[in-house]
């Protein structure tokens, strides 16, 4: 008895693969399902399905592919509107380093074992702590800023200006007064 029905297994690996794929939290991912599924009347299973079928050879059909498409654009693409302006505290870059390399270790599991609980479990973990740490709502947001702030700091334009750490390619240097 304490088996997982087919279907809900079918259902539980589809929000997981589109938790790696999106990337998302399991609310958002199952959001994504009854989405697609209603906007091409289509049952639940066959949508978990569709999500499924890059890895099982079947394609799904048009209107369905489309309308997974759509909701998962539409998950990356959500924002938030700023009441007012506010200041806060950059995170470590070295600690969303750190989270960045596992957050992607663990897209990459789940998308090799989808019917992995702990996997996904983990996945919507770390995915929950980027939102925190990056002071966002939306994953795909979250990803893109704690990207951007990596990516600042690597390329010396962080706490520590480019001319401090390389001084051999610093050509000019502005001093504001």
């Amino acid at each position: 008895m304490s088996e997982t029905p087919p279907r809900h297994a079918t259902a539980e690996q589809a929000v997981t693969v589109l938790m790696a794929m999106v990337p998302c939290g399991a609310d958002t991912a199952r959001r994504i399902l009854a989405d697609a599924a209603r906007a091409a009347d289509a049952g639940p299973l066959e949508t978990a399905e569709a999500v499924l079928a890059p890895t099982g050879g079947r394609a799904p059909r048009a209107p369905l592919g489309k309308a997974l498409k759509n909701a998962m654009d539409e998950a990356r693409s959500v924002t938030e509107t700023v009441t007012q302006p506010y200041t806060r505290l950059l995170p470590d870059p070295q600690a969303i380093r750190e989270l960045l390399k596992r957050h992607r270790g663990l897209r990459h599991r789940a998308l090799a074992a989808p019917h992995d609980l702990a996997v996904r479990n983990e996945l919507d973990d770390a995915t929950y702590t980027l939102c925190i740490l990056m002071g966002q709502r939306n994953a795909y947001t979250a990803l893109r800023s704690a990207e951007l702030l990596v990516g600042a700091e690597w390329l010396g334009t962080g706490v520590r200006g480019r001319a401090d750490r390389y001084p051999q390619q610093a050509t000019t240097r502005c001093d504001i007064p």
